[in-house]
């Protein structure tokens, strides 16, 4: 029987930001529309087709060992070298690290928006007298949108951002640095995300913290069995009923 995390101690609660509490120009915009936007921002002429077809191109070279890295990276330099790989096969001129470097910091200043959710479950936890951070793989330019959006409710200085400290999820580093800038200690924190390995599982077995949440959005991991201290819930408002015991 899997064990559930002791929500009794939880003090502080920080989340992921893409995906989990904001998501960048529409909820039904798939990956590569994402990426197709994000290059023709900074002047890349390409289309979705011509996005899914380097991609595809792309994961052909990594499987086969042509060429390394990652389709879903997470860290700054993997996440670069693989918009230097695309931009090749766009047949853009300029594939440098500098071009590259503009479009990865550039993700971070698209429109983003709110979850439905996030603001009830936040203003929800805030009453219940718990901290609140976020913790993101993700550049520091990220830093404006995430204020315009919640910086009444969670301040600059609660906000870790892997560019900035040099570590990524699911470095034991960041989690505990995260923790750290609340001035709580990991056992006492919980961790929600929406990807299952990198956040919630990482912030306990990498992070010490009491408890990974979750959130499956897309309701697809109702089968899985989880590690000990892992809950997965479907929306915010279930973190609510579970840790609403003060409000």
């Amino acid at each position: 029987m899997t064990v559930s995390p002791n929500f009794a101690i939880v003090t502080a609660v920080l989340f992921d930001w893409d995906f989990t509490l904001a998501y960048s120009l529409g909820l039904d915009v798939s990956h590569i529309a994402r990426t197709t936007a994000l290059f023709q921002k900074y002047g890349v002429v390409c289309s979705e087709a011509d996005v899914a077809a380097a991609q595809a191109s792309l994961e052909v070279d990594i499987e086969q060992g042509v060429v390394a890295g990652s389709l879903r990276p997470q860290k700054k330099r993997e996440i670069i070298h693989l918009y230097r790989q695309l931009l090749r096969r766009l047949g853009h001129p300029d594939t440098s690290y500098d071009f590259a470097y503009e479009i990865y910091a550039g993700y971070g200043r698209l429109p983003h928006y709110l979850f439905d959710d996030v603001l009830p479950t936040l203003h929800q936890l805030k009453a219940c007298h718990l901290q609140l951070g976020i913790l993101s793989n993700h550049s520091s330019s990220v830093r404006q949108t995430i204020n315009q959006l919640l910086g009444d409710i969670i301040p600059q200085e609660r906000l870790t951002i892997s560019e900035e400290v040099g570590v990524h999820k699911p470095s034991k580093t960041i989690f505990q640095r995260a923790a750290a800038r609340l001035r709580q200690t990991p056992a006492h924190c919980l961790y929600v995300g929406d990807n299952l390995q990198v956040d919630a599982i990482a912030a306990v077995t990498n992070g010490g913290f009491a408890g990974g949440i979750w959130i499956d959005r897309e309701d697809k991991g109702e089968s899985l069995t989880l590690p000990d201290k892992v809950l997965r819930i479907t929306s915010l408002t279930q973190l609510s009923l579970f840790l609403g015991r003060n409000a």
